[in-house]
């Protein structure tokens, strides 16, 4: 699901929590469920890597942490004048973009000098983990006995990882150890299919919410199980859903609704997500 504006956002939340639904559903099950999910969102660390000018900081390690509308990063680089260690703190508003943005201040330290910098930027999501993160602002820089202005431009991929914190959500778990204990292969189990659609479920979420969590709240849905069949080695459940969030910034809720699926492969020994579709 790479179309990332504020519907398809609202409907990774309202899919992502549905299919949970597939668990201990027989096939064709006609019940509609309701479920509102409250609380602060989880926090959300990354590990990854940059590039930018000035060049103290052109190939640089990051590490960062946002836990609600504010977070905080660390990177680390090689220059000539010795190590730099660089931290920046950032602040996400609750404006509704098809991508998390930030501004952030921070400060640089190499050999003697000191650098300063302040900067707006923007998470774009390659996917359930992956992120393109950019920034441009402007650098404040010792240049001999006085200091200059210089722009300040980063882009870099990171890996993004939901953390609970244990107070509220809805979502009871965080990532689940997707690892099965598998002697010898196995014919594919139905039953396994709901655990599978579960674990998927709670990744997506988490996801979802720690990444948007500055910009919506209030997760409302409703859904209706039309099918969950296994054929062979594939599994299918199938759902009509509708759901809304709240905007944080104004208020306003907005809405989405449809039929959607999920796919899953039994490996041998456990049931693998190959995709999801709306």
């Amino acid at each position: 699901m790479s179309r990332w504006t504020p519907r398809t956002v609202l409907a990774a939340f309202v899919l992502c929590v549905a299919f949970a639904a597939a668990q201990d559903e027989a096939q064709g099950s006609q019940e509609t469920t309701e479920q509102t999910v409250e609380g602060p969102p989880p926090a959300l660390a990354a590990f990854g890597v940059s590039a930018g000018f000035p060049s103290y900081q052109t190939i640089a390690p990051v590490v960062s942490l946002q836990s609600g509308h504010f977070g905080v990063q660390f990177k680390a680089s090689w220059t000539p004048a010795g190590p730099y260690v660089g931290v920046q703190l950032r602040g996400y508003p609750a404006v509704s973009l098809p991508v998390p943005i930030f501004a952030g201040v921070g400060a640089g330290f190499y050999g003697s000098d000191i650098s300063y910098h302040a900067a707006v930027g923007a998470h774009v999501p390659l996917g359930l983990s992956l992120r393109l993160d950019l920034e441009a602002g402007v650098a404040f820089v010792p240049l001999l006995d006085e200091r200059r202005i210089a722009p300040h431009l980063v882009a870099g991929l990171s890996y993004a990882v939901p953390v609970e914190t244990g107070v509220g959500g809805g979502v009871a778990s965080g990532r689940r150890d997707l690892a099965t204990t598998c002697t010898e292969p196995a014919e594919p189990e139905s039953g396994a299919l709901s655990d599978a659609v579960k674990r998927v479920v709670d990744e997506w979420i988490l996801s979802a919410r720690a990444t948007y969590g500055s910009v919506y709240s209030d997760l409302s849905y409703s859904y209706r199980i039309v099918s969950s069949t296994v054929n062979g080695d594939v599994g299918e459940v199938e759902i009509t859903y509708s759901g809304s969030v709240r905007e944080i910034a104004t208020g306003q809720r907005h809405s989405a609704s449809g039929r959607a699926s999920a796919t899953f492969r039994w490996n041998g020994c456990s049931w693998s997500n190959t995709g999801v579709s709306y």
